[in-house]
């Protein structure tokens, strides 16, 4: 199950670590169903399951979720409902950072801690084999201990291989509902689009087939979920000329140096209609960047993270001064510090007196003081970011170009 997400401002993404999963146990010999309660009407189950697997982020390759359980809590309570006769198992960033605190938080029966898709094929498998621990991970005993302890932070389940994931169980979906923000005619617009993490699959064939299935669906678009397209000069390069004339329009992030190293020609040719990338770089390196993307015919978008604890220019108030030079559209982005990233090692325990939060409300108290604690008045610094005449505002609603599938 995948929670509902009040804040996904109209885009829901392809839950491509749900259908990694799902095809992988599928493979095992289990029947699965998806139900996604961020569509409208999630497709009837075919027969009550003996486990329900709650999803509590659909993260992708990102650090990024919100530290807030209430959809997730929803879910849970929502599969008691549905499946009284159904354990249940939560996996996701919350449970891999706060395994005990979740466990509660969630009521579910399990946690199992690790990448999402890696650690639901890891958790079913154990179940299946006669485990019963409440928090199953990595290196877990045998016999495992029917208890667990709030604070403990146990070893995530491994990896699997990349070559280990047969392709996204993508019929298990409508595939053809799905959203996210893309570059239609130089313009942002959410729009019916495929989502591919490229670093995720073995090779640029299996990308590139991916994308296929998707678009043969109805998403007509296409926005890569990598932090750096281009990054792996060879692999992407590969994607690159296997897009080429295929009539796909395609998104992507990545990196200045990356952009002023590269052919652009050739990203324009294979379909790129535009790039975002991050203010965080010397800023005639940004301006070079951003005005190569434009001569390219491929659309510049800039993100400015706001809050970041060594930002000099945010902390000195001159965050606006420096983001109204981008020669470029921008949107800002707000930090937190969150569970399982280096920043929040560094800063949550300061803001939590002393100690490292070991329930997710002490977490949100730790962004609140972060916020409240910061040299310059971050709210203030959004509202005059917001006012400047290049910032995006969020981006409308559209049916997409028409493609024959």
């Amino acid at each position: 199950m995948v929670p509902a997400d009040p804040d996904d401002r109209g885009r829901v993404h392809v839950p491509r670590q749900v259908l990694r999963a799902a095809a992988r146990l599928r493979a095992d010999g289990h029947e699965i169903t998806v139900r996604d309660q961020r569509l409208p009407e999630p497709r009837p189950d075919k027969a009550d399951p003996d486990l329900v697997v709650i999803f509590t982020a659909v993260t992708g390759p990102a650090r990024h979720y919100a530290p807030d359980l209430t959809s997730a809590r929803v879910t849970a309570e929502r599969a008691r409902q549905l499946f009284p006769a159904a354990r249940t198992m939560a996996v996701g960033p919350h449970g891999t950072h706060l395994p005990g605190a979740t466990l509660l938080d969630l009521r579910v029966d399990h946690v199992a801690v690790g990448a999402a898709d890696s650690a639901a094929v890891h958790g079913v498998r154990d179940l299946t084999a006669g485990t019963r621990a409440p928090v199953l991970y990595g290196g877990l005993p045998r016999p495992a201990a029917p208890v667990t302890v709030v604070g403990n932070h146990p070893r995530p389940y491994p990896d699997l291989s990349r070559d280990r994931w047969p392709p996204p169980a993508y019929d298990l979906v409508p595939l053809g509902r799905y959203t996210a923000e893309v570059t239609v005619d130089g313009l942002l617009r959410t729009a019916p689009a495929a989502t591919v993490w490229a670093a995720s699959c073995p090779t640029a064939e299996q990308v590139v087939a991916e994308v296929e299935t998707q678009h043969a669906a109805g998403l007509p678009e296409l926005l890569f979920l990598d932090h750096a397209f281009g990054a792996d000069a060879a692999f992407h390069g590969e994607i690159r000329d296997r897009l080429r004339g295929r009539g796909i329009g395609w998104t992507a992030r990545t990196r200045a140096d990356i952009v002023l190293a590269a052919d652009l020609r050739r990203w324009r040719e294979a379909g790129c209609q535009g790039v975002w990338l991050n203010s965080r770089v010397p800023e005639r390196d940004l301006r070079d960047a951003v005005l190569s993307l434009d001569r390219a015919g491929i659309t510049p978008f800039v993100s400015v993270p706001v809050g970041l604890p060594d930002d000099e220019a945010c902390r000195s108030d001159q965050l606006v001064e420096h983001t109204a030079r981008i020669p470029a559209r921008f949107r800002t982005r707000r930090f937190t510090p969150t569970p399982g990233t280096p920043e929040y090692a560094d800063l949550a325990p300061a803001l939590n007196g002393g100690t490292a939060p070991a329930t997710w409300r002490e977490v949100r108290d730790v962004t609140r003081r972060y916020r409240e604690e910061y040299p310059a008045d971050l709210d203030d610094q959004e509202r005059r970011l917001a006012a400047l005449p290049n910032h995006l505002a969020e981006a409308p609603a559209t049916t997409g170009r028409e493609i024959s599938c």
